[in-house]
């Protein structure tokens, strides 16, 4: 990923750490303007994807059988972390149906293939999307967004256990596809720009809104990684006579 392309994401990333933070959340969650937590929701989701993406670039080397093998791995690892997280929650609520159903090792999963791996971990993901809202969950790691993790690896093996033979995958061209994806990340902040401004009704909301604009600021550093920017200084007073 060039410099402009790692900064751009950078600042995506920085936009969504800053609105999940726990001070800020009160803030959006399930106030007006609603479309600003739609947004935000979908802008993780896109972002993991785009990492994975550029991630199965970086490993490629040629042809569609690096990038699947790619696909495959981080398909297995998102399904194993799942998988235990269910594990842990099932066991500590008690129910044994569904922890016989997800206690598999990381070698289980490994072992499968092609259709049997996206079977598989498809049940997972959707037992996890399925407990998700249920007491202890989040604290043990059944959370959206490792599901959307998981939602992402599954699209990416599929789509490309189901490329046809000899279609070339490469490295030049997931790079090109992160270039898009990356420019679609960088329009929805934007537009979220314009939603973010009308939290200012109260003291939190306008830090959240400072908050923010700061981590919208995309810093060339000229060495492929991207500074916090430099705060601007709080305005002089004058004394009172």
């Amino acid at each position: 990923m060039n410099l402009e392309l790692t900064n751009q994401i950078k600042m995506v990333g920085a936009c969504i750490t800053v609105a999940n933070d726990k001070n800020y959340q009160p803030v959006w969650k399930g106030q007006p303007p609603l479309d600003f937590e739609t947004d935000l929701t979908a802008l993780g989701t896109d972002y993991e994807a785009v990492l994975q993406k550029d991630a199965l670039a970086d490993g490629a080397t040629g042809g569609a059988g690096d990038a699947k093998s790619q696909a495959e791995a981080a398909l297995e690892n998102a399904a194993y972390i799942m998988a235990r997280a269910l594990a842990n929650h099932f066991k500590k609520t008690g129910n044994l149906d569904s922890l016989g159903k997800v206690d598999f090792t990381k070698t289980d999963i490994v072992k499968l293939r092609n259709q049997d791996l996206l079977d598989q971990t498809t049940a997972i993901r959707d037992l996890a999307a399925a407990a998700q809202a249920e007491p202890g969950a989040a604290g043990r790691g059944v959370t959206a967004a490792n599901v959307a993790t998981l939602t992402t690896a599954i699209s990416n093996f599929k789509g490309l256990m189901s490329s046809p033979r000899g279609q070339i995958v490469n490295r030049s061209t997931l790079k090109k596809e992160v270039e898009t994806d990356v420019a679609a990340l960088v329009s929805t902040v934007t537009d979220m720009d314009d939603l973010v401004l009308q939290f200012d009704g109260t003291d939190a909301g306008k830090r959240f809104i400072a908050a923010w604009k700061q981590a919208r600021m995309i810093v060339n550093t000229g060495g492929g990684h991207s500074s916090p920017p430099t705060p601007a200084p709080a305005p002089a007073t004058t004394p009172k006579p």
